[in-house]
């Protein structure tokens, strides 16, 4: 059973690309691995437990530089003492049936691994925006043997441009949770082999990059539906850390705000650690601290 804290981040990396405009994966690898356990106040602390990064690309042209056309693959290779989970949010065709261009969510774990499994995430109705604008999102749900208790992360990024869409993405992971909870009280009188009861667990949380602002009605829902801010449960009185638009004015020019969270279920959190210091995306680290 574990009895250190559980340390787990959250980053939308922009597929490596920094407000500088330069593409390099290495650059966002180096920077976890290394600068980021320097900080000051997190000096004393191991190294991280689960990483949940959003924007991961594979074979995009776009997004790849010299060397680095599948930073999947080179996040997998950085952190060989973490368990892999991948979720494409699309998945096409490339150059060779070996080099598929992927975009979506991962998450790396050195916590057991129970369960996983990826959610297609609900559209949008083909009339609600322009064709341009439209991308596939999911969530990249994992069980994690964590104090002795099963641990929910469902690691997400949520649509942009149309509020309707976003709104049918939360209340699909809302109802995972609803199902999850059910679940969780039905436990005997199950079979055996695949019939067995699954592991399942009401103690979730869902992280990633959001796309609300926290005045929003869909701050407000999600808070009804017994939800709780992490930020907002350690620090009531202070306004969210900006997690995004500190260095991207041309991307975010409303400036700095905050998109990304850490949403709680079940969970007791001793501390949220947002980074407003690097610019190695248009989004900031956020880095959750749990009790064992």
């Amino acid at each position: 059973m574990m009895t250190q804290p559980i340390r787990i981040l959250s980053w939308n990396i922009q597929s490596g690309r920094g407000c500088d405009g330069l593409i390099d994966i290495q650059r966002t690898i180096n920077f976890l691995k290394k600068d980021f356990l320097k900080q000051d106040c997190l000096k004393k602390q191991a190294e991280l437990d689960v990483i949940c990064l959003q924007e991961v690309a594979r074979y995009f042209p776009e997004y790849t530089a010299a060397g680095q056309r599948d930073q999947l693959q080179a996040l997998i290779e950085a952190f060989p003492d973490h368990t892999p989970v991948w979720g494409a949010a699309l998945s096409w065709p490339g150059e060779s049936p070996d080099c598929r261009r992927e975009f979506g969510n991962l998450t790396l774990t050195r916590l057991p691994l129970l369960d996983s499994r990826v959610h297609v995430l609900p559209g949008i109705a083909p009339d609600s925006v322009g064709d341009e604008l439209r991308t596939p999102r999911c969530a990249v749900e994992t069980l994690l043997e964590c104090g002795g208790a099963p641990l929910r992360i469902l690691n997400t990024h949520l649509a942009f441009h149309d509020g309707a869409e976003r709104m049918g993405q939360l209340d699909y992971l809302n109802r995972i949770q609803l199902a999850a909870s059910a679940e969780a009280l039905r436990q005997s009188g199950r079979g055996a082999g695949i019939f067995a009861a699954p592991f399942t667990t009401a103690r979730t949380l869902i992280c990633g990059d959001l796309n609300l602002d926290s005045r929003s009605d869909h701050y407000g829902w999600i808070s009804e539906q017994g939800w709780r801010d992490a930020w907002r449960s350690l620090s009531p009185e202070s306004d969210h850390a900006p997690t995004c638009g500190i260095f991207d004015s041309a991307q975010w020019p409303e400036g700095p705000h905050c998109r990304d969270y850490f949403w709680l279920q079940q969970i007791d959190a001793l501390d949220l650690h947002v980074d407003t210091a690097t610019d190695l995306s248009d989004h900031q680290p956020l880095l959750l601290t749990l009790e064992p």
